[in-house]
């Protein structure tokens, strides 16, 4: 638990005690990408970084997390959900460029929200893809349009708190309905798409899949995924 502006400091501190590298979560994965001296093509693109490695006396860093979401999906979901299939992403953070890296390259067709819209036009003009920029009022206009939405924000972020800006009862009955977080591991957001026949997941998995991606590039072994480990962490 580090306060960000000590990040740089702490950074240091670790790899004098000779860590190896580390992973990094939210608010600091922008001041990770700025800390690293190397970067990944992915952390260039979504301009986070989630995974540090320390050696040769340089920082490399780069960002697991699409993977993580990739890895997450079934592949019935890619190929009907996401391929050429029009995808909503609400939020334009961090966890968003991730996304929506994921989403490009799964030949997503992206549109996003974001209650502040200057920032998801930087998102736009720095990720260099084309996406589409939705108000509040038009995302509910073109709601049956879409068969992916995923939730990157902390809207319905408590069980029994309601989304305001999301009204499923417009969405296709075919949508699949992502959430990146993962406790409560129904969210209220995940709950409300439910109550109208959708289909939802959580981000358990994707935080599963983003970590054993980081632990390869650490030590460059795949660890196998337990089912058990799941779901005992599902019921935590």
């Amino acid at each position: 638990d580090v306060h960000p502006n000590r990040f740089s400091d702490e950074i240091d501190n670790l790899i004098d005690q000779g860590y190896y590298g580390l992973n990094v979560t939210v608010p600091l994965k922008e001041l990770a990408y700025k800390k690293a001296d190397r970067l990944s093509d992915v952390s260039k693109a979504t301009k986070a970084v989630n995974t540090l490695v320390f050696k040769n006396g340089q920082i490399f860093g780069t960002n697991t997390d699409p993977v993580g979401f990739e890895s997450s999906l079934s592949k019935n979901i890619i190929e009907n959900r996401i391929k050429n299939k029009k995808c909503l992403v609400l939020g334009a953070g961090g966890s968003a460029r991730a996304i929506i890296y994921a989403l490009h390259k799964m030949s997503g067709k992206i549109s996003v929200y974001n209650r502040t819209e200057e920032k998801a036009a930087t998102l736009k003009k720095e990720m260099k893809i084309n996406i589409e920029i939705l108000s509040a009022t038009e995302i509910n206009k073109q709601l049956e349009e879409f068969s992916f939405i995923v939730n990157t924000t902390s809207a319905g972020l408590a069980s029994g708190q309601q989304n305001d800006l999301v009204d499923f009862r417009n969405a296709t009955k075919n949508c699949f309905v992502y959430d990146l977080i993962y406790k409560p591991k129904e969210t209220g957001f995940m709950k409300q798409a439910q109550a109208n026949g959708l289909t939802t997941q959580n981000g358990l998995n994707m935080l599963i899949g983003q970590a054993a991606a980081s632990f390869y590039i650490w030590h460059g072994v795949s660890p196998e995924v337990s089912v058990d480990l799941i779901q005992t962490l599902a019921s935590d």
